[in-house]
């Protein structure tokens, strides 16, 4: 198994004991907060995906759960003891079903704001923010079309609509019709400012195109050919559990078949990764080792392969979900420990090859788990940030972005963040749907998320010329790399830039065309 299987975050196992434990720190006894939500036909949301809600601070840091009650239509919960905000995916009739979220217009909430229909303040909100932020670009000198605005205006008309009225069954399609324009006005706007930028900007010479090469050879000659025609760079696997199933045997057959290949074809290998504690990575003769003897082994192994392999492999995620995801803690580590882990990791690689890039490797990047479970997880932006704190050694901050249910706006809203840390940035993994239903070949099983439409190749295709131009418009994401090339063998259900026979689908010539646009 070359990948973890993903959290399903909408469970109801939200509720979990470790976040409700959050809500004894609280004020004694204050005012629930009353929250009510509905789908655009004016039926309750139902429960089940009404508890995917949760809060965040003014810093878009998520809030473990306060004590809650939920049923359809209805949240009522303990109110955080700062101004706050509010995330939850909702359906949108004329968009897509993606996760809003509500700030008040910058100022956050407070108990005196409540009770609260969450259609409305999502509608105000979007607004809000995509208004502020095309009013700060045109500042920047970036230029926004007219159809931005007309969608913004579009958005406010229903809104004022919505707000003159005292029904809610008016108001509901009205809030929906303002969010739609509001999405739609926000995802122009973020592309319509990266495409400027590219437009002022000289070729990226240095910008890597990647996937993973686990496909080879196993998946043949035209998935090898394929890969060639379009990839400047390659993950290759560094699974601890399979790379090394008896302490003092690892087997370097496959990594080292997939490195040939990929210097003869002129891509640049990376790997993936050094250090890593799902349950599919951890030997078995690690789990039962303390602590020190557990970084002991790991950085023999590290320092091990960084050193057998040199120059032939320049970049490796050194370490991997290491902001104590549940499914990424095996061992049951703390913060102290996994930050003490980091540094290891960094350290040794660079004691076995000087000249290694080192990356440090991050999923959930909008941390919902976070809110879910409590402490000790981390979002990994405060992880990032207390790496740096601690003077860790490290080149790059590496972000997986597999993310349906957020918008284009929102995504490059989340990568201005990462960016602001000062460090290059690379994509390391992403992938979307090019079909809906079940993947038997899938890791996952049933495609995930609705962007715009139901996903198709044509979807697929969309989403992918976007997120690039996306990452391509800003100077600190150096590299983007697909999961998995063929649908033959995916982690993402159909998230293969090949069909099932290996041949290209109308993403992988979207990406070629870039590639050719850009000229990289």
């Amino acid at each position: 198994m070359k990948r973890r299987p993903f959290l399903r975050y909408t469970a109801t196992t939200a509720l979990a004991a470790s976040s409700l434990g959050h809500a004894n720190q609280l004020l004694a006894s204050p005012p629930p907060l009353v929250l009510h939500a509905y789908l655009p036909n004016g039926d309750p949301l139902p429960e089940f995906e009404l508890n995917r809600l949760y809060f965040l601070d003014l810093n878009d840091e998520p809030i473990p759960h306060p004590d809650r009650t939920v049923e359809d239509g209805t949240l009522t919960s303990q109110p955080p003891p700062f101004p706050f905000a509010i995330a939850l995916q909702l359906p949108i009739e004329g968009f897509g079903d993606v996760t809003l979220y509500a700030d008040n217009q910058g100022r956050g909430f407070t108990p005196s704001d409540f009770p609260l229909v969450l259609n409305g303040a999502f509608a105000r909100d979007r607004i809000h923010r995509v208004s502020q932020a095309c009013d700060r670009w045109q500042q920047q000198g970036y230029r926004m079309p007219q159809r931005v605005r007309d969608r913004l205006d579009r958005a406010q008309a229903y809104l004022t609509q919505a707000e003159r009225s005292t029904d809610l069954s008016t108001q509901i399609p009205l809030w929906n019709n303002a969010l739609a324009e509001g999405l739609w006005a926000g995802e122009a706007a973020a592309l319509s400012r990266a495409g400027q930028r590219i437009a002022r900007t000289p070729p990226r010479q240095g910008f890597k195109l990647g996937c993973n090469a686990f496909g080879h050879p196993g998946l043949g000659a035209d998935y090898d050919r394929h890969f060639e025609a379009l990839f400047t760079t390659a993950t290759v696997p560094f699974y601890w559990k399979p790379f090394e199933p008896q302490r003092g045997q690892p087997n370097y057959t496959e990594v080292d078949t997939q490195v040939s290949w990929l210097q003869q074809s002129g891509i640049a290998p990376k790997g993936h990764p050094l250090t890593w504690f799902h349950e599919v990575s951890v030997p078995d003769w690690v789990s039962p080792l303390p602590y020190e003897q557990v970084k002991a082994a790991l950085h023999q192994r590290i320092v091990e392969i960084t050193r057998r392999y040199g120059s032939r492999i320049p970049t490796y995620d050194v370490i991997n979900e290491a902001h104590i995801v549940p499914w990424g803690n095996e061992l049951g580590y703390n913060q102290e420990q996994f930050l003490d882990l980091t540094r290891m990791s960094c350290d040794a690689a660079r004691e076995g090859y000087p000249a290694v890039m080192r990356v440090i490797n991050s999923c959930c990047l909008w941390a919902r788990n976070v809110a879910i479970y409590g402490l000790p997880q981390q979002s990994p932006l405060s992880y990032l940030k207390a790496c740096l704190a601690a003077n860790i050694d490290f080149e790059i901050i590496g972000l997986q972005l597999y993310y349906p249910d957020q918008d284009m706006f929102e995504i490059d809203r989340m990568l201005d963040r990462f960016t602001a840390l000062g460090k290059p940035i690379h994509i390391t993994e992403m992938s979307c749907s090019s079909s809906t239903g079940i993947d038997e070949n899938s890791q996952l099983g049933d495609a995930q998320g609705l962007w715009h439409a139901p996903w198709s190749e044509a979807v697929q295709a969309g989403w992918v010329e976007q997120i690039y131009t996306l990452a391509y418009s800003k100077p600190a994401i150096e590299t983007v790399s697909w999961w998995d090339l063929s649908d033959q063998a995916v982690f993402w259900p159909f998230g293969g830039l090949l069909d099932s026979d290996n041949q290209p689908k109308a993403a992988y010539y979207r990406l070629q065309g870039l590639r050719k646009a850009w000229g990289i």
